[in-house]
């Protein structure tokens, strides 16, 4: 999701060649850098969609991966429902981006805030958590790390948390 100029998609392909992989971003010029660096793998394709809109009608995928992007979702909550909406049963979303617990992402968040109009907001690993559980997902694992002295990043896994009785709209 939201998956920009297609390098996470690159670099899976090298691992996992026969890998089936879809790519959607809402930039058409973003797709157009992604699409020539799977040109090579019959298994990946790249298609334009809203994060919170996508053009499945029922549950598709087995993982969503969103590296580097939920800051940018001006409605994360229904980013999170389409996420749920278009897993199938135990399907697991990779949530890896910004994270306000460092002080230099709070700046940045601050700045692009001013600066560019597509930044919405970074969260902490507590917000991101919180909206997770509330969007109906179960955290698996969650892990913040600094890469030098100023920049981190969180990396969360989560599931489709169906102990809840709530109804499923995944199947809706």
């Amino acid at each position: 999701m939201a998956c920009g100029t297609g390098e996470l998609e690159r670099r899976l392909t090298a691992q996992h060649p026969q890998q089936t992989i879809v790519g959607v971003d809402l930039s058409a010029q973003m797709l157009a850098i992604a699409q020539p660096k799977c040109v090579d793998h019959p298994h990946v394709s790249f298609q334009p969609a809203s994060a919170s809109a996508l053009p499945w009608q029922h549950p598709q995928f087995d993982v969503v991966v969103c590296a580097n992007a939920f800051h940018y979702f001006d409605a994360p909550d229904a980013v999170l429902g389409e996420m749920q909406r278009v897993l199938q049963a135990n399907g697991r979303v990779f949530l890896l981006d910004w994270c306000r617990d460092f002080v230099v992402c709070r700046l940045c968040d601050w700045v692009l805030g001013w600066f560019d109009p597509a930044h919405k907001r970074c969260y902490t690993e507590a917000e991101l958590h919180k909206l997770l559980v509330t969007a109906g997902y179960s955290i698996q694992r969650s892990q913040r790390v600094r890469f030098g002295l100023i920049w981190g990043l969180m990396a969360v896994e989560a599931v489709i948390d169906d102990s809840k009785n709530k109804t499923d709209i995944r199947r809706n």
